[in-house]
């Protein structure tokens, strides 16, 4: 590998996750197989693809258990697991704390917690917890305390709130749905004002913006159809420009190529979706981005590792 890395799209599974995702989804949540994971395996990871410091965070169905009190619990159990990897390894591992939603008060209390005594990186936040989407109001709250913290939060795709399952058939949710549920939620966000009310957050929008490269010069017609909607709730352009985005996944040939057309250079960041990305897929799409000739060597060290240096405020 000829470039150095930071990952801000690696996750982890706490012996509290792992007992979650085994009683509540029978290993199979999201419709994906749990994938074997310790903090080694990360840092094998990271060793083989030049991955100087990875930022770990919990992947979906994320931590909702559908009760208060187990659902705070197991916020409470994995950001421990995460800050305690981060204690063991300050040079390698950093982590994005994940918050009891939809439940406020314990939430604004996680967002103290993690920041003053755990030291969290920032915040992963799932694109919808059991169908309460990230520009619901009940959520402005946490909203308001991630941007006075002026707070990097990782949006991570869901399983849609409520979809008729047998549309997608046998598909799993991750190849389809994940992309529709995570373009969904930042037009829900946009709709809602919440990057223009909270100006402060460092949003990442993940898997290089899902569908919405392709949507977003559709976007601004909705006010055709729609008089009602101001200009603020159809910009998707400004979000585009202003935001963050990583590009977990399979991004070429076809998407970033359309992404780099919206957005901000300054504003890509490596991702390797370890483990249920399994390494030798990790490695593979670290080489395809390294040597794609779309990405001039600038843009490409940008990516890798300049932009997210930056955001970590390490310069």
């Amino acid at each position: 590998m000829n470039y150095s890395k930071i990952d801000f799209h690696a996750h982890y599974l706490s012996p509290g996750y792992k007992h979650f995702l085994k009683t509540q989804f029978n290993d199979m949540g999201d419709g994906v197989k749990t994938p074997e994971y310790s903090i080694d395996l990360t840092l094998e990871t990271m060793d083989k693809t030049n991955i100087d410091y990875s930022v770990i965070s919990i992947s979906s169905p994320h931590i909702n258990t559908g009760e208060m009190n187990s659902t705070i619990e197991l916020a409470a159990e994995v950001n421990n697991y995460a800050a305690e990897q981060q204690r063991k390894y300050p040079k390698q591992i950093g982590f994005l704390a994940s918050l009891p939603l939809p439940h406020i008060e314990a939430s604004l209390a996680t967002i103290e917690l993690a920041l003053t005594e755990q030291h969290a990186t920032g915040f992963t936040l799932p694109t919808n917890s059991r169908g309460v989407y990230l520009g619901d109001p009940l959520l402005d709250p946490i909203m308001e305390s991630l941007n006075e913290h002026h707070a990097i939060v990782a949006l991570h795709p869901n399983e849609p709130g409520k979809y008729d399952t047998k549309i997608a058939g046998q598909i799993p949710t991750p190849i389809m749905e994940f992309f529709f549920d995570t373009t969904r939620t930042v037009l829900n966000m946009l709709q809602n004002g919440i990057f223009v009310r909270y100006p402060h957050i460092n949003f990442i929008i993940p898997h290089a913006g899902a569908v919405l490269p392709i949507i977003a010069s559709r976007v601004k017609l909705a006010q055709v159809l729609n008089p009602d909607l101001t200009d603020e709730q159809v910009d998707i352009m400004a979000v585009m420009r202003s935001q963050y985005f990583d590009v977990a996944g399979i991004v070429l040939p076809q998407q970033l190529p359309v992404l780099l057309d919206l957005v901000d250079q300054d504003k890509l960041l490596y991702a390797s979706d370890t483990p249920y990305t399994p390494t030798k897929f990790v490695i593979s799409l670290a080489e395809q981005l390294e040597q794609t000739g779309i990405l001039s060597d600038a843009v490409k060290q940008k990516m890798f590792k300049t932009n997210a240096y930056r955001l970590l405020n390490l310069e």
